[in-house]
């Protein structure tokens, strides 16, 4: 009786301490989730910002310097297919002929004085943004598909608009709203863009693009009476620039994953 009893208890004990093995498996369970790196299985979209600079051309070489640009967006992706949305600014501390905008405010000896007699500085900057959406592919650079490594293209459209913000110290009323509406040449249209670039898309980060962009903006303007003209401009210009940008990738790419226990 007493050697059942003594192995009653080893029984328990052993079932008892499977138990707690088997438990102790399925607390700690190791998990595998492999990316998808080729480009023909990638689906997913990726958050970007872009940092870049345009060259002006068209009417802008006229009025501005380089401009800066800086854009914001979402691209989804479904293999090598490229659809998204952007938007983003434009910046120029270079403006050019202010001597025919502004002669009717400056004195013979090139300074604007003040309804106090003091001399009034100014600072001028043109101001403009870009939103829009882009379609297009991309393509590996080798024979295995990766997505690591890759070139691609983009076709843009969307509206755009610039104009000069003007920045004075004060005491001029012909530097506030609404005397500027006639000197800040305000337009606004349609553009389409394109942007060529290399694209590093790994498991691991940083992601990023590198690509050479321009773009060509028909542009109506919308304030009507300029003092430039002394009169309504009413002729659309031609807006363009050609550049190059970085951009900083945030992927969000959908994984295959599986879950398994060991004893």
């Amino acid at each position: 009786m007493r050697i059942l009893s003594l192995l009653w208890v080893v029984a328990i004990f052993l079932s008892a301490h499977s138990a707690m093995g088997q438990g102790a498996g399925l607390a700690r369970p190791r998990r595998s989730t492999p990316v998808p790196t080729e480009i023909s299985i990638q689906k997913g979209g990726m958050i970007y910002v872009g940092l870049g600079g345009y060259v002006p051309s068209g009417y802008w070489r006229q009025r501005y310097g380089n401009l800066l640009d800086i854009q914001t967006g979402y691209t989804w992706l479904n293999g090598s297919t490229l659809l998204g949305l952007e938007g983003g600014a434009l910046y120029s501390s270079q403006v050019k002929g202010l001597d025919q905008i502004l002669d009717f405010l400056i004195t013979p000896e090139g300074e604007i004085l003040g309804n106090d007699g003091s001399y009034s500085s100014l600072r001028v900057e043109m101001r403009g943004w870009q939103l829009g959406a882009h379609v297009g592919q991309r393509y590996a650079l080798n024979d295995l598909g990766s997505a690591k490594s890759s070139w691609f293209w983009k076709l843009k459209g969307g509206m755009m608009q610039h104009k000069m913000a003007f920045m004075s110290s004060g005491g001029v009323p012909m530097l506030a709203a609404p005397y500027t509406h006639a000197m800040d040449e305000l337009n606004r249209g349609a553009f389409l863009g394109e942007e060529l670039g290399f694209m590093h898309l790994g498991r691991v980060a940083p992601h990023f693009q590198l690509s050479v962009l321009a773009f060509q903006g028909w542009m109506w303007p919308v304030r009507g009476y300029t003092f430039v003209l002394d009169g309504i401009q009413k002729e659309p210009q031609w807006s363009m620039g050609w550049g190059v940008r970085a951009t900083w990738i945030l992927p969000l790419l959908q994984e295959k994953s599986a879950i398994r226990f060991y004893y």
